[in-house]
This record gives C-alpha cells, sequence and structure tokens, in this order.
C-alpha cells in the first residue's frame, strides 16, 4: 500500500487509470520478493488515546468482540486510509464483521494481506492528519477457540486466552492510552466458579474489576492509563466446560493445527500469510462498558457494574426491613450518580446543606448541623470540605465504599432478592400516592414526603415529567436551598404576588371563604425539569467519568479471587494451549506494515 501513496504522487495525471490497473500487482510482488522489514512505510504517526476491547463468550460457544478505537492522527502524517485488524486463529466470516468510523459504515470489509484478520478499507472516510477518527468494530460468530484446561485440579475446565489487536511502534507514537479489556464469561458461570489470569505484559493492575453484568454474567475488565497499543498484553480466564457445549473446545493439538494452517474465514490465504510474523499468544477478550456499558464504548462507559459482593445474593431467607431509601439504592445497585444524588437531597431535607452554586456543585453546610444525620450523609458533607477536586473524589469514593460495605453487612442471614422486592413494592406504593393525589396540593406534598423513595423507579424521569408538566407545583419548604435563583411566588386568589422573603407557607382567607394554606408556586413544566436535570447533573460533576468512578468502589467491595495458571499448563501457549490469539496488526494508511515486534 506504500507503492500505492507513492506511485500516485510521482506519476502524471496521464498515467492514473494505468497505475490504478498495476499497483496491486506491483503490492502483490513487493510483499513476496522483498526481504520482511525492507519496506520503507509511509509517513504514518499517530496516538491512540482511547482502546477498549470487549470478549463476550456465549453460551453457545462462540464468542464476539468488540474494539473501540479513538485514532488522533498526527499533524503533518500521512491519512489513515486503511486499517489492519488482527483476529484470532479460530474460524470466522468476513460477512459477521461490522465495522464503522465515526458512527460511518467501512464497507468493503474483507482478509488482510499483511496480518492475520480483517483489513478494514477508510477510502473516502479516512482520517486525515491533525483529525480524529472512532474506529468501531464488532466481530461475531467467532468458534474453535476454546481449549480444554488440562491441569489436574480443573479437568473439567475450559481455557480462553487472547491478546488483543496492536499496532506497530513505527507509526503509534501512544505512550499514555486509557486502556481497557474484558472479559465476559458464558451465562451460567457463578462468581465462585470463573477465574482469571493475570496478565502477562500488563502495564496496570494484575487484578481486574471482576463482578456481575446487570443480566448475571462474570465479567473481569483490566483498565489502566499507563498503557500504550504497540505493546501486546496478554489476557485469559478459565470456567466449567459445562457452560457451552463440549463441540466447542478442541485440544492442543487441534489447536496447533489451526494455527499452522492459518485458522480464519474461508476466504483465508495462508500462502501469503505464512510469511508474516504472528505477535503474542492470547487471552480473553469483553466489554462497559460495560460500559458499561456498554455501549460499546458508552454502554461500557454507561453499564452498571455490581458494586455489592454477590455472595448475599445467596445467604440466608427473609426480608432486611428497615432500610433507607439511599440503603436500598445501594443493594439494588443503582448508579452511584443516582444514588449520590439521593444524598444530597436527604441532606437538603433535613436543612444540613444548602447548594451554593449548582455547576460546578458548591455546597454550604449548616452550622451546627443536625444530629440524626447518616454516617454516609456525614461523609458527603466531609467530602466537600475538600476543596481539591481529585482528593474529593476520592473521599465521595470512600463514602460509597464504606456504605456498600455497610448494606452488605446488614443484609447478612437475608435474602437479597426477598428483600429486593420488598423494596420495590415500596418504589411502586410511592409513585401511586403520588400520581392518584387529587389535588395539586397533595400530589405536590406526597411527592416531597417519598422523594427518595420514588426517585428508586427506574422510569423516575418520565412519571415526574408526565405528573407535573401543565400543573402547577406547590413546591417544598426546602426547595430555596436546592435552588440557589429560586424567588417563590405566592397565590393570593387575586393572581401571583412575587415576594422575596423565604419559601414559607402564609394563610390568607378572603371575605365569605374559609382559610386556605398557599404555598409557593412554580409551574410544573420547570419543576419537573429541575428536578429530571438538575441535581443528577451537579451530581455527574462531582464525581465526573462514571464507570470509572463506580470501577474504584468495585474493586475495593467486591473482588473476585484471582487463579494463575500453574507452569505445567493452564492457559499459555505451550502450557497447556488457549484461545490464542494472532492479534498483530497495524494502522495501514497506504503503507505495507505488519504485527508489532515483528521487526517492521
Amino acid at each position: 500500500m506504500e507503492q500505492r501513496t507513492n506511485l500516485l504522487k510521482n506519476q502524471s495525471g496521464n498515467n492514473m487509470k494505468l497505475l490504478r490497473r498495476i499497483i496491486p500487482v506491483v503490492l502483490l510482488l513487493t510483499l513476496l520478493l522483498l526481504p520482511f522489514g525492507s519496506v520503507s512505510a509511509q509517513n504514518l504517526r499517530f496516538t491512540l488515546p482511547v482502546y477498549e476491547v470487549e470478549a463476550y463468550l456465549e453460551s453457545d460457544g462462540s464468542m464476539t468482540l468488540y474494539y473501540y478505537m479513538k485514532f488522533q492522527n498526527e499533524a503533518g502524517a500521512s491519512a489513515i486510509d486503511y486499517i489492519d485488524l488482527g483476529l484470532p486463529y479460530a474460524q470466522y466470516e468476513f460477512k459477521n464483521i461490522e465495522a464503522k468510523v465515526n458512527d460511518q459504515i467501512i464497507s468493503g470489509v474483507g482478509n488482510s494481506a499483511y496480518v492475520h484478520g480483517a483489513e478494514l478499507p477508510l477510502k473516502n472516510l479516512a482520517i486525515q492528519p491533525g483529525q480524529e477518527g472512532i474506529v468501531t468494530v464488532w466481530v461475531r460468530g467467532i468458534t474453535q477457540y476454546l481449549t480444554a484446561y488440562d491441569q489436574p485440579d480443573r479437568q473439567d475446565y475450559v481455557n480462553f486466552m487472547f491478546t488483543p489487536n496492536s499496532f506497530d511502534s513505527a507509526y503509534d507514537k501512544s505512550t499514555n492510552t486509557a486502556y481497557r479489556m474484558t472479559i465476559v464469561l458464558p451465562p451460567g458461570v457463578d462468581g465462585e466458579s470463573g477465574v482469571y489470569y493475570q496478565p502477562a505484559g500488563w502495564p496496570g493492575d494484575a487484578q481486574p474489576e471482576a463482578s456481575f453484568t446487570t443480566d448475571g454474567r462474570v465479567y473481569y475488565s483490566w483498565y489502566t492509563t499507563n498503557a500504550d497499543v504497540h505493546s501486546t498484553y496478554t489476557f485469559g480466564a478459565a470456567f466449567p466446560a459445562s457452560a457451552v457445549p463440549a463441540i466447542a473446545v478442541i485440544t492442543k493439538t487441534d489447536y496447533d493445527n489451526q494455527v499452522d494452517s492459518g485458522g480464519g474465514s474461508t476466504s483465508f490465504w495462508p500462502g501469503l500469510l505464512s510469511n508474516l510474523p504472528c505477535c503474542l499468544f492470547a487471552l480473553a477478550v469483553l466489554g462497559f462498558f460495560v460500559f458499561v456499558s456498554i455501549k460499546g464504548k458508552q454502554s461500557m462507559d454507561k453499564r452498571k457494574m455490581a458494586y455489592m459482593p454477590p455472595k448475599i445474593s445467596v445467604e440466608g431467607q427473609g426480608i432486611k426491613r428497615g432500610l433507607t431509601a439511599v440503603e436500598a439504592a445501594i443493594l439494588m445497585e443503582q448508579p452511584l450518580d443516582k444514588v449520590l444524588t439521593m444524598i444530597l437531597f436527604g441532606l437538603i431535607k433535613k436543612e444540613a446543606v444548602s447548594v451554593v452554586e449548582k455547576e460546578p456543585l458548591k455546597i454550604k453546610a449548616s452550622e451546627p448541623m443536625p444530629d440524626n444525620l447518616y454516617d454516609y450523609e456525614k461523609g458527603f458533607v466531609k467530602a466537600f470540605l475538600v476543596e481539591e477536586k481529585a482528593a474529593r473524589r476520592r473521599e465521595i469514593q470512600s463514602t460509597m465504599v464504606d456504605l456498600v460495605k455497610s448494606v452488605s453487612d446488614k443484609m447478612k442471614g437475608f435474602s437479597q432478592k426477598e428483600t429486593v422486592a420488598y423494596y420495590k413494592d415500596i418504589i411502586t406504593k410511592a409513585w401511586t400516592a403520588v400520581e392518584t393525589a387529587q389535588t395539586p396540593e397533595i400530589k405536590s406534598a406526597q411527592y416531597e414526603h417519598t422523594l427518595e423513595w420514588t426517585m428508586l423507579d427506574k422510569e423516575f424521569n418520565d412519571k415526574t415529567e408526565r405528573t407535573f408538566t401543565g400543573t402547577p407545583v406547590f413546591v417544598p419548604t426546602w426547595w430555596p436551598r436546592y435552588d440557589p435563583t429560586f424567588r417563590p411566588t405566592y397565590s393570593t386568589g387575586g393572581g401571583a404576588v412575587p415576594t422575596a422573603g423565604p419559601a414559607t407557607p402564609s394563610t390568607i382567607s378572603g371575605p365569605g371563604s374559609r382559610p386556605s394554606i398557599n404555598l409557593p408556586q412554580i409551574p410544573g413544566a420547570d419543576f419537573a425539569a429541575s428536578m429530571v436535570n438538575g441535581a443528577s447533573n451537579m451530581a455527574a460533576g462531582v464525581i465526573g467519568d462514571i464507570t470509572g468512578f463506580t470501577r474504584g468502589v468495585t474493586n475495593r467491595t467486591n473482588p473476585i479471587p484471582v487463579s494463575t495458571p500453574s507452569s505445567g499448563g493452564g492457559g499459555f501457549r505451550g502450557g497447556g494451549g488457549g484461545g490464542h490469539s494472532c492479534a498483530c496488526a497495524c494502522a495501514c494508511a497506504g503503507c505495507a506494515c505488519a504485527c508489532a515486534g515483528g521487526g517492521r
């Protein structure tokens, strides 16, 4: 591909058509005849500030890989118009590969002539010099990648090992990539059965974030900001063979034969690829994601990580009553930004704090503080006394860790399933009381009274907007402590009268009418918008990336014990086998490139 660009630059316009016909032949001859490493690359220089890989191991024995790659092409470098993505020595079909750059579909995905894997031709979607491009790839239906675990202590287990795609260090100049590698085990594997291997070459923590996805699947996720994308990192996991069909597991001999034959798609050309080196062995992948979520990436950015220890789901019987709404939120593993929002409202209602500024959130603690504060409320207030943002975030994170551990201790001897059902019923009843209220006054009062519980409803936003839009809201007495811009108005029966005084009820009676209580009012739509967006945005602004924040809590509250492969086998190729991946690759911007560490 390097010849393609250089020839195009050096020939006149009259020869363009001829060049387009002979370039593929020239490329083939160059690759086959020149010694490895003798082709000088085009002027490629790029970094990947964000790199995420997710491997989903399915119950039918297949695997889905997801890549999220954020390219930053250097100014003055060549355009990135081709990307070669290394794939495992396994079975897959190019038709099952879906790739996009900046949310636009990359068409014509096919076999790569330079690595064992797929070529992504960006063509007119090329990432130009000085520009940024986000490339996402889904590879579905990968099979024949699992091998038997041959250690005496786990003969009924299977291995999964994987080395994510990497790029040639001649082109990739990444130094501080935010790198995440995630492996999701098949459905049915519990937290006590799944094991992971300590990653090879990994600059981050050897112990992953180990928890459960929202649908109950075990995942292992490694993350660091000290990685690059030209080094090779190997990850792996093992799990009971009963989780997948027996036909999905191959022997080490079969796997070695698969490597020798090139593996891959039926359109794979082993004759050419046999001249290209493969990088390292492979371990396992996932994904939020997930994000979490992972929305591919955003999924991983948005996914709800399970921070409660899984043991509580199988301990004891009966319902644990008496939890606060915040503690119930922890038990139900609500997003931690929502939990923080609930704590904030609880403190405001108790007259413990007032919001001084919404964005960024600044609060003022009352003096003296009320006596009826919970430990997590005291921790929240203490954290906001810290001025430095990173230190404050750590304090809030520490408060959440203590809260999770406290709820875990309270749940010992009780059934998580029964208890969650009990509090879900409370949430339902709280909303029913609000929605069936006959007057705006009662509706507003009921909403204030049950606020923390109604916030736990997954449809809180929609229900709040639906309930209050189009009707006046009699604001609670604590509202000015939440909204520093609020200026109350009072209804006197003859129109709204603005006042500058405190938002306290006043009693007004007209001639010949019974006395009535008139509270400050605001339009229901404004109230709903403030409730739905305001506090949540404030909390998110304090903790920043919710996925990273939750991960820090999970690492301390819900670790899963590590199991490392022994020297006789159990994971790394040469010692027991595994779903090894030749995941070497490079970004081809019209260049002839090869596996990182292969000498080119």
